[in-house]
């Protein structure tokens, strides 16, 4: 499977984090992902770390798991276009620029009981040359500049940065599943509901993944089969 088509990649990125919002001006602050981590929680069997040090009040949140299939297998999720067109929340999807192994990808979203959310990201994707032979997945952050400018009755989400990385283990027989999130869409919503909504989120979105990788495993996975 190769590196092309940016376009598949849509909204796994931020499939869950426009349910709710909180406050913030605009960060480009990259260094959040080294942490420091402190353990949060684990649950069936997936580990949460929280950054707190960060110049918000929404903090990073980490989440690590192991699923017993090679990430090569597993990718194809994460780049599935028909999978990722049924998110309902998508209003507009562009973009704007891309290359081998990046692109600048900007999305206007609809948000629950708030103004519709836009942002601009940059994607850096991860794909060894060699099957399973290193990393899957991608890195992103906000680069609103190097998109549209703001609109009347949108609100522009400024900070918005992640990663989502398929690392191979005992020889590529197993892989980590590694998603880290710091994600703040502006708005009158407390902080501490952002963050809990959130935190609940990235559990849900890591398990759908693997529970993913269990039909892939088990060839019943709707759209993707164990040959991709």
């Amino acid at each position: 499977m190769g590196i092309r088509r940016l376009t598949q990649i849509l909204l796994v990125l931020f499939v869950f984090v426009f349910a709710s919002a909180g406050t913030a001006v605009a960060y480009n602050y990259t260094g959040w992902r080294k942490g420091p981590w402190v353990f949060h929680k684990e649950k069936k069997g997936m580990k949460m770390w929280l950054n707190e040090e960060v110049p918000t009040g929404v903090h990073g949140v980490r989440v690590d798991t192991i699923v017993d299939m090679p990430p090569h297998d597993i990718f194809p999720v994460l780049m599935d276009e028909k999978r990722q067109a049924e998110y309902s929340f998508i209003r507009e999807f562009k973009i704007l620029k891309r290359g081998e192994r990046w692109g600048y990808l900007y999305q206007r979203v609809r948000s629950t009981g708030i103004q519709d959310r836009d942002f601009t990201v940059k994607l850096l994707l991860l794909y060894p040359e060699v099957e399973n032979g290193g990393p899957y997945g991608w890195i992103w952050d906000q680069e609103n500049d190097k998109g549209p400018p703001e609109r009347n009755g949108i609100v522009r989400a400024s900070v918005v940065s992640g990663s989502y990385v398929l690392t191979p283990l005992d020889n590529g027989t197993r892989t980590r599943i590694s998603y880290r999130l710091w994600f703040d869409p502006a708005s009158w919503v407390p902080d501490f509901l952002i963050n809990n909504a959130v935190r609940n989120a990235v559990f849900e979105t890591v398990d759908q993944l693997r529970e993913e990788s269990r039909m892939i495993k088990a060839g019943k996975h709707p759209t993707i089969s164990k040959a991709n």
